[in-house]
Parts: C-alpha cells; sequence; structure tokens
C-alpha cells in the first residue's frame, strides 16, 4: 500500500484474493525507498477489508515416473484498512530418482545408476506470520517472521569393491523475523526497517565406505540488519516537487564454519559490519518552448563502511525524459565499489566425491573430486552500469505498453565461479586442476575466483497488453448455497513478451590470458555458453471462474570449443499450460454438491512438448555426462490443485 516491507516474505505467502492490483514502478522510483538504483519496486495494493482462510493441496508427477511431489499449505489473512494478520503453513514432500529410473548410462564394468541420484529426495516445511496495525497517530507498525525446514537426500554412487552407496545428507533450518514502522503517506514520510535472519547448513558428505571416512560441515549465518529512509519535499518546481531522499543502514553479518573431516578439525568464524549513508535528489524542470515535456535529473551518493573492506562508495545520476503523457526516456550510469559476498569469502569448503564432470580438455567424461565453497583471498570489484531506455504507451484501453532497454555492465576484479573444467579454465588457474600421471582427472576446485575484467551488453524489450473481460453471469436453477461468494475481480485478458538479446557477455582473466566469450565457444555454465537470444511469452486470461495461463521460454542454441572438438548445445523451448476453475461460477454443480462451495480445482502441464536440450560432439554423440535425463531428469510433468476457501 505504498509503504515499504521488511522482505518479501512480509507479503509473499498472501492469497490472491486479498489482492487488488500489483504495480511494477519504474527503476527510477527505487531511490525513493532507499533501495539500489538498478532495483525495481512492486507495490501490493490489498483490499481494504477481506478475511481469507484457504487450505490446498498439489500433486506433481514425472510422466517419465519415479518420483511424486505432494505439496499442502494452509493460510488465513484479515485485513481491516491498516489493520492485518496472516497466518501460513506448508509442507513439500519430493520422491527421489536415480540414474536407473531414466535411460542413463554408465561407463565401465559396474552399473552404479542405482546408486546414484539425479534429484534427491526432498522434504520442506514452513510457518510463518506477519501482523500490522496503526502506532503513533497515522504509523503502520508490521511484525512478520517466519521458520523454513528442509532435508535432502542423494546418493553418490559405489566406492570400490563395496555394496553400499556414498550419501550426502544435507539439512537447513532458516529463522527470520523483520519489522517495520512506516509514517503517513505526507510530504513527509520515514519509514524503519529492521530485521534478523538466522541460517543453519549442516552437510554430511560418505568420502569412503571401508575405512569409514565421512566429512561433516556445519554452517551457521546470522544477520542483522536496520534502515532508516527520510523523503521530504524541499520545495514545488513548475514541473514538481524538488524531492530528497535521505537514508542510513546498519548490518552485521557473521558466519561460523566448522568441518571435520576423518577426525580433523578446521573451525572458523567471520563478522561483517557494514554502515552506510545514502542521498538522492530528484529535480523536475520543465523544458522552454518549443522542446516539449519535462526532464527530471537525479543524482545519488552512497557511502559504505565494510569494517572488512573500509570504505567503498556508489555514486550515479540519471535523467529523465518525458516529452508526452505517454512517452518516457530513460539514461542511467552507476558506479560502484563492490565487496565480495560473506558467503563467496567464507563458506565451508565442500568436497563431493565421485562427481559426474565433462573435461574438455580431454574431451571425456571423468568421476573426480569437486571442491565448491568459499575463497577467503577474493577481493573487492568496480563496476559502472549504464542504461538507456524507452517507455511508450499508446493507448489505455485496451492498455499496450511498450518497454526497450540497453544496458552495458562492466566489472573490474569481478567474482566468478567457473563450474565446467574447460580448457581455458585449466590454462588460467592450472593449480585448482589435479591430474594423474595419464592426464586422467582426480580433483577440480571450482570455488569463486577474481577475473580481471568482466563485460556485459544486453538489450531487453517488453510488450504487455491488458484488457478486461465482461462477465457474463449464468442464471441459477436452484435455491443458492448459503456462504456463496464470488471473487469480486473483473475478467480479463492479458499477453506478455520479453525478449532478452546478449550482444556480449565476457570475461577477461588477466593480461595475457585469452578472454572468456561466453557467446562465442566459452562454458559458463552445466549447459555451455550464454545463449544470444531468450523469448519469453505468456497469456493469462481469466473470466466467469475460468482460468488459462500458458507460458513459453525460447532460448538459442549454443556450443563450446574443446581440443578434442566443439559440443553443440541446441537450442530448447519449453512450454506450460494451466487451467484452473472456481465451483462458485457453477450452479448447476453446487446446487447438487453444496460441499464444494469456495473450492478451485486446477490442472497443469509443465514441459508440454517435453523438450530437452540435446548436446553433441563432433563426431554427432551424446557424451555421457550430457545425456538428456542427466540435464533433466523430469521431462513433461503433471500437476493437480485442489483449494478451498472457508
Amino acid at each position: 500500500n505504498g509503504r515499504r516491507v521488511s522482505g518479501f516474505r512480509e507479503v509473499g505467502r498472501y492469497p490472491v484474493e486479498a489482492i487488488s492490483r500489483v504495480e511494477v514502478l519504474p527503476e527510477e522510483v527505487s531511490l525513493t525507498y532507499g533501495f539500489a538504483a538498478d532495483q525495481r519496486v512492486l507495490n501490493f495494493v490489498l483490499k481494504p477489508n477481506i478475511t481469507v482462510t484457504t487450505v490446498s493441496t498439489r500433486l506433481e508427477a514425472s510422466e517419465e515416473g519415479n518420483q511424486l511431489v505432494s505439496n499442502a499449505d494452509a493460510q488465513r489473512l484479515r485485513v481491516n484498512k491498516d489493520e492485518r494478520v496472516s497466518l501460513d503453513a506448508d509442507i513439500r514432500h519430493s520422491d527421489q530418482i536415480l540414474e536407473a529410473d531414466r535411460d542413463i548410462v554408465f561407463p565401465g564394468d559396474e552399473d552404479e545408476t542405482p546408486f546414484r541420484t539425479v534429484a534427491p529426495e526432498a522434504l520442506d516445511w514452513s510457518l510463518g506470520f506477519s501482523a500490522g496495525r496503526e502506532v503513533w497517530g497515522e504509523a503502520v507498525a508490521t511484525l512478520s517472521g517466519s521458520y523454513l525446514n528442509t532435508r535432502t537426500e542423494d546418493l553418490l554412487g559405489l566406492p570400490a569393491d563395496e555394496d553400499a552407496p556414498l550419501e550426502q545428507i544435507r539439512t537447513m533450518e532458516d529463522i527470520f523475523a523483520g519489522l517495520t514502522v512506516a509514517s503517513k503517506l505526507a510530504p513527509t514520510t520515514w519509514t524503519l526497517t529492521a530485521s534478523f535472519n538466522q541460517t543453519d547448513f549442516d552437510t554430511r558428505t560418505d568420502l569412503f565406505s571401508i575405512p569409514q571416512t565421512e566429512q561433516d560441515t556445519s554452517f551457521k549465518g546470522q544477520t542483522g540488519a536496520a534502515d532508516f529512509v527520510l523523503n521530504q519535499r524541499l520545495a514545488n518546481l513548475p514541473a514538481g516537487p524538488l524531492a530528497l531522499t535521505a537514508a542510513a543502514s546498519w548490518r552485521t553479518e557473521r558466519q561460523e564454519t566448522r568441518i571435520e573431516t576423518a577426525g580433523d578439525l578446521t573451525l572458523s568464524d567471520s563478522v561483517r559490519t557494514t554502515l552506510s549513508g545514502r542521498l538522492s535528489l530528484n529535480a523536475p524542470f520543465a523544458l522552454p518552448k518549443p522542446l516539449p515535456g519535462d526532464v527530471t535529473l537525479n543524482g545519488n551518493l552512497n557511502i559504505r563502511y565494510l569494517s572488512d573492506f573500509n570504505v567503498l562508495t556508489v555514486f550515479g545520476y540519471g535523467i529523465t525524459w518525458q516529452p508526452t503523457n505517454r512517452l518516457r526516456i530513460l539514461t542511467s550510469a552507476t558506479f560502484e565499489e563492490g565487496a565480495p559476498s560473506l558467503a563467496d569469502l567464507s563458506a565451508p569448503v565442500i568436497t563431493t566425491p565421485n562427481a559426474r564432470i565433462f573435461d574438455f580438455q580431454m574431451g571425456e567424461d571423468a568421476f573426480a573430486t569437486r571442491l565448491s565453497g568459499g575463497n577467503p583471498d577474493l577481493l573487492p570489484d568496480r563496476r559502472r552500469v549504464f542504461k538507456v531506455g524507452a517507455q511508450w504507451t499508446p493507448r489505455d484501453t485496451p492498455r499496450i505498453r511498450f518497454n526497450i532497454d540497453y544496458t552495458r555492465s562492466t566489472i573490474t576484479d569481478d567474482v566468478q565461479t567457473f563450474r565446467s573444467l574447460t580448457e581455458e579454465f585449466e590454462t588460467a588457474f592450472p593449480d585448482r586442476v589435479i591430474r594423474d600421471d595419464t592426464g586422467l582427472l582426480l580433483s577440480f576446485d571450482s570455488t569463486p575466483v577474481q577475473v580481471a575484467s568482466a563485460r556485459r551488453d544486453e538489450l531487453r524489450s517488453v510488450v504487455n497488453f491488458s484488457k478486461q473481460l465482461k462477465a457474463k453471469r449464468a442464471r441459477r436453477s436452484g435455491p443458492p448455497p448459503k456462504k456463496r461468494r464470488r471473487s469480486g475481480r473483473p475478467g480479463s485478458l492479458r499477453l506478455a513478451i520479453t525478449h532478452r538479446w546478449t550482444l556480449e557477455d565476457s570475461v577477461l582473466i588477466a593480461d595475457g590470458v585469452p578472454e572468456f566469450d561466453f557467446l562465442d565457444g566459452s562454458a559458463n555454465g552445466a549447459l555451455g555458453g550464454t545463449p544470444e537470444h531468450i523469448l519469453d511469452v505468456s497469456v493469462n486470461r481469466w473470466n466467469n471462474g475460468f482460468g488459462f495461463i500458458a507460458t513459453g521460454r525460447y532460448q538459442s542454441a549454443t556450443f563450446v570449443d574443446s581440443p578434442a572438438g566443439d559440443l553443440s548445445f541446441s537450442d530448447l523451448f519449453i512450454a506450460n499450460l494451466r487451467l484452473s476453475y472456481e465451483l462458485n461460477y457453477n450452479d448447476r454443480i453446487l446446487n447438487v454438491l453444496p460441499f464444494l462451495e469456495e473450492t478451485r480445482v486446477s490442472f497443469g502441464i509443465n514441459n508440454v512438448l517435453d523438450q530437452k536440450i540435446q548436446v553433441t560432439d563432433a563426431t554427432d554423440q551424446v557424451p555421457l555426462n550430457f545425456q538428456e535425463d542427466l540435464l533433466d531428469p523430469f521431462g513433461r510433468t503433471f500437476r493437480f490443485d485442489l483449494r478451498r476457501r472457508f
């Protein structure tokens, strides 16, 4: 409702019936709420007086079988103007998928596919609440909290001459508490947000069965934060108010790590405190005739003190020209000094034995030890982001909006995590790869590294279309149920098309080392390089209780250079479909079965066309590590939802 929240978890689980609309605000508005210049602000506008209690369940299964995902949740929300109370609970379980459950070929004489998982068994459950009310006149205070618990179990294959598979068991507990106090909406406004978050990770990995050797890793992260944001109109100019935003924030992070391997114990404790102050000034000016429209200038400065990196600065500017009410043109630039995250610096180094790794240097699949985690030797980076964009709304009914943005990002001393072992990576970081005398891969260290520079240029275009539909009410043929309630929302049709064109995506490790070009042969992940084009399409239609959502994503093909021959990664198109129906709109059913009142049923298909990425080498063969069922063990999946409102 136009006020900042302590985190997305405060409102992210609210039932849809309580939300009047969601507004995606322009990027320059983010500075007004105390966020970074390149962030987007979403405004959830709630209905002023509503109570919603729901219970729902969902079943999801892969067409290829061997996995069932079950989910159940309950929610209750009461809104009375600025007072609101929300409670929610959720539980989810998914079965494991073994390599033997799919058409996966294992190299060697002994088949390990019955002892290796491509999808782990997982159990997640969570609880959450939020409560808000007026305090101190017209200010609104909101307290929120959540608890999340997850557990996953992976099988890693068989060690030599053993019958028991290696296991990796991961558990996580996350506790969050947040407080927001926001003043009334007026020429002078202020917001205070505070939060505390604690996350505990525990990982137990079997390294060998005989002699029994395990690696037990525990990680505890604690974060406390507080932000105060003040908005003040300094003067009223002919084109609008001269507005100042001032913000101060405090943030303390602490991470404790304990690693025990075969009796050897390693302990680490890292703490970072960040103090920052931010200023942002918006000045609108009317252009002299005959130049049309208004121009708004923005300047912003952020000075941060980090206890482990001293003082870092961020400054930027923005120019917005609005020649007409339907056209906006924006240019902005940001210059930032950034520190590596505490996780990149001090996350525990986890050893995963018998991991599948494709060795681009040798052109073959390998089962080797993979190291992942943090790197304490990382340094701050420096980044420059330049953006120019335009937004055009040619008509309001139906509403059509066009957006196009060009963004160039250049980062010096960037922190990168390379998960693919390519020839380029091994040349640049030979000490991170261990081989035996025959060249066989034994170990690959994929913890973060520092590179000289990284650059990414992107052109993003969006088309949005929305139209309200007239509902046609059916005449009842019998007595109405006692508690019948319609959803109250009008019918609507929405279409969104987003095209992302990556013009450049490259990394320079160091002078004298060949540049990584992810658009032209370098690998930046398990699925090859960066797709040059990504196209997203979504269609959403709702009317008279019937809902229809169809989404599709296309990404273009990529390839990776290899001494043993190039690897080709095919293009990919994934289509999803979901149908839903609210039985409140069917009088015939409710007159016969009134207990189905306030019930919604949904049926969905993910990956309707059962498409999977295809990977082939220079001989048109599929490398074992890139078998399609390893990259995507799910394929086409079916989903059924049942939701009841009380």
